[in-house]
């Protein structure tokens, strides 16, 4: 099948610039009709953090789309996530999402309550508890950042739509599929179930490096567009130097034959992609996928050689102001906050390596390294 990616300059997030930009986006990438219908837009609200960090979505690009959403003839426009671990609307003020979403006509609804939908196209998982405010809407329209991501590598429309999955409950999932290739799987199991109608990528800043809480911003100067969500990623991987069949679940959706198949069934309007593509960009160092030592080796062995070949986090005790964001998000309770003098402390016996503690940690606190000098080795804990 082929899908239509707008890829187009946009300088900065002026309002007329941003404006202009949007409605050339969604005339150019085909936006579906809108009329009439209640819209659930789903920006990036991870953490609650100045915007200029680049770890959520602006919120002067949600308002550009809000706006046209409603100078389409939405009857309703309803904007939500579910952050990583602080509350929604604390995250929603402090990076300005929520009053740019009032401010520009749109209804601020909750993401705490889920509802259990079957997701019949899984082929790991056959249902999942989504926000309320997904089946309350018309259609869902996506709202990513480009970032890189620690765990993923990169993070875009497909990736953003986890933030369907209320609160913590999010940890539950990276306990369940700890490794990459299945978590990778279940993301593309609930694209399946989101399906969003559309999608408008935030690349007017990037994040590059250790993202996507942690990294640094990356202006890039883009606005991406598309009904296919895994096109514009396979897209945006691109622009930023990845091989998009590198990327574990771009390389499953694509396979899926629910969105494109490849890059040969994309069809770009604006930018070529070398006219797009970025001179240089700090990408997650990828590791080699599919090694068949977990299969061939004792588990003591198997266990010992990962332990030296993942990285695992680190935290710095000079950094830490000991906000116990890693503690609550941590799906294998490996963490904890003890001694007298209190510090964070952390099994890795129980480490899972999902990385959700450095992708909260507001403070950039937690490095991943390989092999970190521990006094207690691996059977030991490691604190601050």
């Amino acid at each position: 099948m082929k899908a239509t990616v707008s890829l187009l300059r946009c300088a900065d997030y002026g309002q007329r610039n941003l404006d202009a930009i949007v409605a050339a986006s969604a005339e150019a990438a085909l936006m579906p009709e809108v009329r009439g219908a209640a819209v659930l837009v789903k920006p990036n609200l991870l953490n609650g953090v100045d915007p200029e960090r680049a770890v959520t979505t602006n919120p002067a690009f949600l308002a550009a789309v809000v706006r046209h959403l409603r100078a389409s003839g939405a009857s309703r426009v309803l904007v939500g996530d579910s952050p990583s671990w602080q509350s929604q609307n604390a995250v929603g003020k402090k990076t300005g999402i929520r009053d740019a979403a009032e401010s520009s006509g749109a209804e601020w609804v909750d993401f705490s309550e889920g509802v259990e939908l079957p997701c019949p196209e899984g082929r790991l998982v056959k249902s999942f508890v989504i926000a309320k405010p997904f089946l309350d809407a018309d259609l869902l329209f996506d709202l990513p950042k480009l970032k890189t991501h620690m765990l993923t590598y990169y993070t875009g429309a497909m990736k953003n739509l986890f933030g369907l999955v209320p609160g913590l409950a999010k940890s539950a999932w990276h306990m369940r599929f700890p490794g990459r290739a299945e978590f990778s799987a279940m993301l593309v199991d609930l694209a399946s179930l989101a399906r969003p109608e559309f999608t408008f990528m935030d690349a007017v800043v990037a994040m590059e490096g250790p993202g996507p809480n942690n990294g640094r911003p990356k202006q890039l100067g883009l606005v991406l567009a598309s009904k296919d969500p895994l096109a514009l990623d396979r897209t945006a991987a691109r622009v930023i130097g990845y091989d998009p069949d590198s990327i574990v679940h771009l390389a499953d959706a694509s396979r899926r034959g629910i969105w494109v198949g490849g890059d040969t069934e994309i069809e770009l309007a604006g930018l070529r992609l070398d006219e797009a593509r970025a001179d240089s960009f700090d990408l997650v160092k990828q590791a080699r996928e599919g090694t068949p030592f977990s299969k061939i080796l004792p588990k003591g062995l198997h266990e010992l050689l990962r332990d030296l070949s993942v990285a695992r986090p680190v935290f710095d005790r000079q950094t830490c102001r000991l906000c116990s964001a890693c503690v609550k998000i941590c799906p294998a309770k490996a963490l904890s906050i003890e001694g007298a003098k209190r510090h964070v402390s952390i099994d890795y016996r129980k480490c899972i390596r999902c990385y959700c503690c450095h992708e909260a940690c507001p403070y950039d606190a937690i490095r991943l390294v390989k092999r970190p000098r521990l006094g207690g080795g691996r059977a030991g804990k490691e604190g601050l």
